[in-house]
C-alpha cells in the first residue's frame, strides 16, 4: 500500500482547514442534500465530503458509509488533493497503490473511486469523492458532472463562512447599541436647532482622523464626509423620525476615508428632547463601520448567482417541488428549457403551466404511484419516463428523487434530478439491432428477492441457443434453466446468489443439453445493478463456446501426458546425472535443474544462476575452447564441448555441455536449450583406456614393423617360389600386420591429438587444389563399390588456412567413409564454398543414412555403425574421432546432417586464410 504524501503547503492547507470551522461539527442539510443529489445523478452507493487534518480524513457529510472517520495514511482523499481535477481509479485491485489497502479488500470494499479537491481560500482541505464496489469509469459527462457538484460544495462552505460572518456583525451591532462609551463604536450628539455636535475619537477614527484634526465640528462635518449620493436617504429617514413615523434614525451610508476610499457606516440615533414648541432638540446616536459586514454581504450575494450559475450549467434538471397532483416546483433549474422548450419561471409556483401538464399523459398515473410508494416508504425513487416537448416531440427522461421530512416526520418538499436520456434510448434500439448480428445473446436478467427470474430483454440469439424466444422469458425463466445440464445446476443457482449478494461481475461456464440431445459449452458474464424494488438486474452476455472448450479439454490431456514425460524426463536426469538448462540470449535471464546446482556444487536455495556464475567455475586451461564453442554456436546453433570445472570445494570435475538454438527467424526470443552432464569417471575410465592403448601400441610398434617387413619379403618371392598353401597363409598374414600397422598409426595419432602433442604447420592453401588432390587419391578406391566421385565448382581464389598434411587427412577419411557407405552406381559429392569468415566443406553421399540411435556416438573412438542388414564396414572405428581432433586443433567445427534412404553429408569449417588476422 502507497501512502500519499503531505503537500508542500500543508502548514496553510491546515490553517485554511481550520478557518473554515467545518471539523467536528454536526451533520447540516445544505451539504446532505449535495450528497444526496450525488449519489442519485451518478448512481454510486457511496458519496462523501471528506475533510483531511493531521491525522485522519472526516466526513463532514456521508451517503452510503455508517463510519465518520478513518486514518488520514489509508485515505484515497490523501492522493486526491494532491492534484487538480478528477483523482479517478477504476479498479483499486489493479493499482498497486491500493491494492492491498484495508478500504479495498475490507468493507467498504472500494474498487473505484473518483474525487475532487474542494479548496477553501485556494488550499484542498478535503474532497467531494464517490466510492463504488464495482470497477467503473466515468464518462465524460458524469465527469463534468462531479466537477460541478464540487464547486457547489465549495460555494455552500463560502456562503456558510459568509453567514458566520454576518451573525457575527449583527452579534456586534448588538453590542454596539447597548454601549455607547468605552467602545470603539462612534457616538455623537447633536442638538438640531443650533448644529453643535459632539463625536467622540472612535467616530473620527473611523474615517481615519484623529478627533482634533476635524475642529472645529458641527453637523457640517458629517455632511462634509458623508456620500453625496447618501444625504437624500439620511434626510427623508431623519424626517421621518422627527415626524414619528420611524422610533429611530437608522441609516446605512458611505463616509470618505482619509485615504480616499469610502468606508460603510451604521448610523442610528434617536431624539431624546424636545423645544417647547414641539422641535427636536437633542439627539444623541452612534456610528458603527460597517464597511466588512457590507463586503460580506455584497459576496454572498455574489456568490448566490454563482451558485445559480451552477447548477444551471450541471448536465441535467435539478429541482425541489410539493407533493401535489400538479408537482408544484418550488425551484428548478434553467436547464428545464430545452429539454422541454419551456423557461423555468413558468413552472415555479406553476405560474403558467404546472410540470405534471408536460409528462406524457401515458406515464404519469404509473409516475405517481411510484413517487407515492417512496414516500410512504421513505425512501429514493428512480424512474424513467417521457414528456412532451413544445414543438410536440416526446422525449425521454430519467428522475431521480428522494423526500425530505421535517423532524416532526412531516414530508415537506421532493428534492430530485431530472437526466434527458433521450439520445440513451434512441441508443438503445440500434443496439438492439447490432445484438441482432452477434453470435451470442444480449441479455437483462432480472431476480427479485422472493425468488422470482426473468429475462426483460433476450436478443433473438437466446433461440438459438437455450431454444426459447425472447417472449418465452420475458416474465418467467424457468424455460432458460430448464435446459441447463442437472449436474452444473447447483454451481449456476451459486454463482448468481453471489453475484447478487455482493454485486459483483457474474461468470460462468456451464453446460446445457438442446432439443437433440447434444452437450453444449456456454460462457456467460454479467454486470448486476440493484434496483430500487431490491431486486438485482444484470445485463450481461452468454456465447456458445462448445468448440474452444473442446480444443481445452484436449489440450488439458495433452498437457497432463506432457507432465508425465516431464516426470520421466526429471527421473532420467537424476539417474544419469545429466542437468538441463534455459537461456534467452535477448533477456539474460537462465534456469538450471536441480541436477546442475550438483554438478557444479552449488547449493540451489542460495545459488542464483547467472552466466557469469558458470564462466568462474571453467578451468583455466579449458576456458578458450569453451569460448570457441560458443563463437561456433552462434554460427551453427549448435553448442558441443567437454571441459572441467572447478568446484567451490577446489575439486575439479569433467563435464560435457551440449547445446542448441533455433534460427532467430523461428525463435524471436532467442532461447537456448542445453545440458550439463557429469563425465568425470567416464574420462578417467578413457584416460586408463587411452593410456593401455598408447602402452600397447608402443610396445607392439617395433616388434610388428619386424613382422611386417619379414612376410612382405617372403610375399615377394625374392627368397624363391613357395606353395600355393604357404604364399595364400603369406597374403593374408601381410594383409593383417598392415591393417594391424594402420589401427596402431591410428591410435597414436589419437594419442597425440588428445595430448596436444600433434605438430601443424599451418599456410594458406588453394581450396581448389586440395580438393583435386584428395579426389584423385581416391578415385581407384571409389571404383572398386562402383562409387563416382563428382567434384563441384569450387572458386579460384578460396584460401583456407589449415594444414595440408591434416587437411587431407580429414578429407580422405571423410570421402572413403562415404564411399563404403554408398551404394554402387551412386555418387560421392565433395563441394566447398565461403560462409562468412570461414570455408565450409561437405562430402555428401547417397547411401541408406546414420541410423538415429547411433548419431550420438558418431564422433566417439571405436565407434562404428553398420549397415540396415547389420553388416560392418570394416576399419578401425577411429577415423571420424580423429576428424574431429584435427578439425577443433586446426581452429574450425565438425558435424554431420543424416536422413533416412537419403543419404548423410558430412561437413567442416575451417577459418578463411587471412581471417585470423
Amino acid at each position: 500500500m502507497q501512502s500519499a504524501v503531505k503537500p508542500e503547503n500543508e502548514a496553510a492547507r491546515l490553517a485554511a482547514l481550520y478557518a473554515s470551522a467545518l471539523l467536528n461539527t454536526l451533520p447540516e442539510p445544505r451539504f446532505d442534500r449535495l450528497t444526496r443529489l450525488v449519489q442519485q445523478a451518478l448512481h454510486t452507493p457511496i458519496v462523501l465530503i471528506s475533510l483531511l487534518d493531521e491525522e485522519r480524513q472526516w466526513f463532514k457529510s456521508r451517503q452510503g458509509l455508517d463510519v465518520c472517520e478513518t486514518a488520514r495514511d489509508i485515505s484515497f482523499c490523501g492522493h486526491a488533493i494532491l492534484g487538480e481535477g478528477v483523482f479517478q481509479i477504476t479498479d483499486a485491485l489493479a493499482d498497486p497503490r491500493f491494492a492491498d489497502n484495508p478500504l479495498v479488500t475490507s468493507a467498504p470494499f472500494i474498487r473505484f473511486y473518483a474525487g475532487v479537491p474542494l479548496k477553501v481560500a485556494a488550499q484542498p482541505i478535503g474532497t467531494l469523492c464517490i466510492i463504488d464496489s464495482e470497477p467503473r469509469t466515468l464518462s465524460d459527462a458524469e465527469t463534468a458532472m462531479l466537477i460541478g457538484f464540487a464547486e457547489l460544495v465549495e460555494q455552500e462552505i463560502t456562503d456558510r463562512l459568509h453567514e458566520q460572518a454576518h451573525l457575527q456583525l449583527a452579534a456586534s451591532e448588538l453590542m454596539y447599541r447597548s454601549v455607547l462609551e468605552g467602545t470603539r463604536i462612534g457616538t455623537w450628539q447633536w442638538n438640531v436647532q443650533t448644529g453643535e455636535t459632539v463625536f467622540n475619537e472612535r467616530w473620527a477614527e473611523i474615517i481615519g482622523y484623529q478627533l482634533a484634526e476635524l475642529m472645529p465640528i458641527s453637523i457640517s462635518t458629517w455632511q462634509h464626509f458623508a456620500h453625496p449620493d447618501d444625504l437624500a436617504l439620511s434626510a427623508s429617514l431623519l424626517t421621518q423620525h422627527f415626524n414619528g413615523e420611524l422610533a429611530f434614525y437608522d441609516c446605512k451610508c458611505r463616509m470618505k476615508h482619509k485615504n480616499g476610499h469610502w468606508v460603510w457606516v451604521h448610523d442610528r440615533g434617536k431624539v431624546i428632547s424636545w423645544t417647547a414648541d414641539g422641535k427636536p432638540l437633542m439627539m444623541y446616536g452612534t456610528h458603527a463601520d460597517i464597511t466588512e459586514q457590507k463586503q460580506a454581504e455584497q459576496e454572498l450575494k455574489a456568490s448566490r448567482d454563482q451558485y445559480q450559475a451552477l447548477v444551471n450549467n450541471i448536465p441535467g434538471i435539478t429541482y425541489r417541488c410539493l407533493a401535489d397532483s400538479d408537482w408544484t416546483m418550488l425551484y428548478i433549474s434553467g436547464s428545464i428549457d430545452p429539454l422541454s422548450g419551456y423557461p423555468a419561471t413558468d413552472f415555479i409556483n406553476n405560474q403558467v403551466r404546472s410540470y405534471a401538464s408536460v409528462i406524457l399523459a401515458e406515464d404519469r398515473n404509473r409516475l405517481t404511484k411510484i413517487v407515492e410508494r417512496a414516500i410512504a416508504e421513505r425512501r429514493s425513487w428512480h424512474v424513467q419516463y417521457r414528456i412532451t416537448h413544445r414543438d410536440g416531440s416526446v422525449r425521454w427522461v430519467e428522475e431521480r428523487g428522494t423526500p425530505e421530512f421535517s423532524e416532526q416526520g412531516e414530508l415537506r418538499y421532493l428534492d430530485g434530478f431530472i437526466l434527458d436520456i433521450n439520445a440513451e434510448k434512441q441508443l438503445k434500439r440500434k443496439l438492439i439491432s447490432l445484438t441482432a448480428q452477434l453470435p451470442g445473446v444480449v441479455y437483462q436478467y432480472q431476480q427479485w428477492p422472493d425468488g422470482r427470474a426473468a429475462f426483460p430483454y433476450a436478443s433473438a440469439a437466446i433461440e438459438q441457443i437455450y431454444g426459447v424466444k425472447p417472449e418465452d422469458v420475458t416474465a418467467d425463466a424457468s424455460k432458460v434453466f430448464a435446459v441447463i445440464h442437472p449436474e452444473d445446476m447447483p454451481a449456476v443457482v451459486n454463482s448468481i446468489q453471489q453475484s447478487m449478494s455482493t454485486l459483483s461481475l457474474w461468470r460462468s461456464e456451464y453446460r446445457i443439453v438442446s432439443k437433440q440431445g447434444d452437450i453444449v459449452w456456454l460462457l456467460g458474464s454479467a454486470t448486476p445493478e440493484k434496483m430500487p424494488d431490491g431486486s438485482v438486474l444484470w445485463h450481461g452476455y452468454i456465447q456458445d463456446v462448445t468448440t474452444t472448450k473442446q480444443h481445452y479439454l484436449a489440450l488439458e490431456k495433452a498437457n497432463q501426458a506432457l507432465q508425465v514425460a516431464r516426470e520421466r524426463l526429471d527421473t532420467a536426469s537424476e539417474q544419469a546425472q545429466m542437468g538441463f538448462w534455459q537461456a534467452s540470449l535477448k533477456t539474460g535471464a537462465l534456469w538450471w535443474s536441480p541436477v546442475i546446482y550438483r554438478i557444479f556444487g552449488f547449493d540451489e536455495a542460495s545459488t542464483v544462476p547467472s552466466v557469469a556464475l558458470f564462466k568462474s567455475t571453467i578451468h583455466p586451461d579449458d576456458r578458450q575452447k569453451v569460448a570457441q564453442s560458443e563463437l561456433q554456436a552462434a554460427q551453427t546453433g549448435v553448442h558441443d564441448v567437454i571441459h572441467r570445472i572447478i568446484r567451490p570445494d577446489g575439486t575439479i570435475r569433467w563435464v560435457h555441455e551440449t547445446a542448441r538454438m533455433l534460427p532467430e527467424a523461428e525463435n524471436p526470443e532467442l532461447i537456448m536449450v542445453g545440458s550439463v552432464q557429469d563425465i568425470t569417471e567416464r574420462i578417467k575410465l578413457q584416460q586408463l583406456k587411452d593410456e593401455f592403448i598408447s602402452t600397447v601400441s608402443h610396445e607392439l610398434r617395433t616388434p610388428l614393423t619386424v613382422i611386417k617387413g619379414a612376410v612382405t619379403l617372403l610375399n615377394s618371392g625374392m627368397l624363391g617360389e613357395l606353395a600355393a598353401p604357404a604364399q595364400k597363409l603369406l597374403s593374408a598374414a601381410q594383409h593383417n600386420s598392415e591393417r594391424l600397422s594402420h589401427l596402431i598409426n591410428d591410435l597414436l595419432d589419437i594419442e597425440k591429438l588428445v595430448a596436444g602433442k600433434m605438430p601443424f604447420s599451418f599456410q594458406q592453401l588453394i581450396v581448389a587444389k586440395e580438393l583435386e588432390q584428395a579426389t584423385q587419391a581416391l578415385i581407384p578406391f571409389a571404383e572398386q563399390y562402383g562409387v563416382t566421385l563428382q567434384l563441384e565448382p569450387v572458386l579460384s581464389v578460396l584460401r583456407v588456412r589449415s594444414d595440408a598434411l591434416r587437411l587431407q587427412q580429414t578429407l580422405t577419411n571423410l570421402l572413403s567413409n562415404a564411399i563404403k557407405f554408398s551404394t554402387s552406381g551412386s555418387k560421392v559429392r565433395l563441394r566447398a564454398y565461403q560462409h562468412d569468415s570461414l570455408v565450409r566443406f561437405e562430402v555428401q553421399d547417397s547411401g541408406q543414412g546414420i541410423p538415429e540411435e547411433f548419431q550420438p556416438q558418431i564422433f566417439e573412438r571405436f565407434a562404428q555403425a553398420k549397415t540396415p542388414q547389420g553388416e560392418s564396414k570394416g576399419g578401425t572405428g577411429l577415423g571420424l574421432a580423429i576428424c574431429k581432433e584435427l578439425v577443433e586443433q586446426m581452429g574450425g567445427s565438425i558435424g554431420f546432417s543424416s536422413l533416412p534412404a537419403q543419404g548423410t553429408t558430412f561437413y567442416f569449417q575451417l577459418p578463411v586464410a587471412g581471417s585470423e588476422k
